[in-house]
């Protein structure tokens, strides 16, 4: 999609991708300085080098710059997630505790990037980390080899709850960090 748009110095954008990657960049810095809350469109702005109005022809406000920045993320880690499970086909409690973890302690690849939705952050990223689009990750990863536990174990465990579950789960051990053994005696203790 062609924009045309003038962009920092007068010079133009002249796709809408480009302007839209430009933004998050500065809210991503943005971010990392002040924290969600205390950034303004204001900061996002400046750093870019554009007026307010530019960042609301590319974003609605400061909780769409957030969805699309914590959806980027998604995506990148849910590739990673299905390359975990992976390695544990053939074992699905296993699975689904390795792939819990690693979402819980998953961080951007990029090296001395603070964590956009842990720590101080928390409150302002939640509510567009556990929603429906990564409901449907879980889903898609989970399906099938819940499925198949369900039918060797002669069990009945429901994809819904278990999505439900998994993603409180993956919220409650980003926001209070912890090693991985004790995280799998949590979940051993939840077993009993």
């Amino acid at each position: 999609m062609k924009t045309n748009k003038r962009w920092g110095n007068g010079a133009r954008v002249d796709d809408l991708d480009t302007g839209k990657k430009i933004l998050l960049k500065s809210a991503v810095d943005c971010f990392i300085t002040k924290g969600i809350k205390s950034t303004t469109i204001e900061d996002i702005a400046k750093v870019a080098n554009v007026t307010r109005r530019t960042v609301y022809r590319y974003f609605n406000g400061k909780s769409d710059i957030i969805a699309a920045l914590i959806d980027i993320e998604r995506q990148r880690m849910f590739s990673k997630v299905f390359d975990v499970a992976k390695l544990y086909d053939n074992n699905f409690p296993l699975m689904l505790q390795e792939c819990i973890w690693f979402a819980a302690s998953y961080k951007p690849p990029e090296a001395g990037k603070l964590d956009l939705v842990s720590g101080a952050n928390a409150a302002e990223a939640s509510p567009h980390i556990d929603n429906d689009e990564s409901d449907a990750y879980w889903r898609d990863l989970l399906k099938d080899p819940l499925d198949g536990y369900n039918e060797r174990n002669g069990r009945n465990v429901n994809i819904d709850d278990l999505i439900q579950i998994v993603g409180r789960l993956v919220l409650s051990y980003r926001q209070i960090p912890t090693t991985k053994e004790r995280f799998k005696a949590s979940l051993l203790a939840l077993s009993l």
